[in-house]
């Protein structure tokens, strides 16, 4: 009885040998860069990097306890911006009003980084209001937990033609 349960396990070993061999025969004729995953491979489906910890120093904020303030005040700064603000010829030709929505970085010296514009108008009028903005002087910053602290800045600039 044990000689046909022998020749039944014989045959399977064969056949899996077989198997197994044309199997590493397929394997190394791929090429290298086809993304097969391997029995002994980790899957990782993507990077998560690492919690990077930023000094104070370096973090921007938006909400903060004393925000930036121009130097002088809120009016003070109106002023810069009615003494500087330029209609520019395109838009006035074309009879463009509106505001333009530009975002800053207040750094920890008061000055101003990373101008952009959220919302423009087109017609000169994003450019000119991002010469504005980094023509300003030092303002004074913001403070976050008794610290001074980057602060970002979001400020409206209205254009209206004449």
């Amino acid at each position: 009885m044990n000689h046909p349960y022998f020749f039944l396990s014989f045959l399977l070993l064969t056949t899996c040998t077989l198997t197994s061999t044309q199997a590493q025969v397929r394997k190394s004729s791929l090429p290298v860069d086809t993304g097969v995953l391997y029995a002994d491979q980790p899957i990782v489906l993507y990077d998560i990097p690492s919690k990077i910890s930023r000094p104070e120093t370096e973090k921007v904020f938006g909400g903060v306890e004393q925000p930036p303030e121009f130097p002088g005040g809120t009016k003070a700064m109106y002023k810069f911006i009615e003494a500087n603000l330029r209609l520019p010829s395109e838009a006035q030709s074309a009879g463009i009003s509106g505001r333009v929505f530009t975002m800053f970085t207040i750094e920890i010296t008061g000055e101003i980084t990373n101008v952009s514009v959220i919302k423009g108008l087109g017609f000169g009028c994003d450019e000119e209001a991002v010469r504005l903005v980094q023509l300003m002087p030092r303002w004074k910053p913001g403070r976050k937990l008794s610290q001074i602290a980057k602060v970002r800045y979001a400020l409206p600039i209205s254009f209206t033609a004449k």
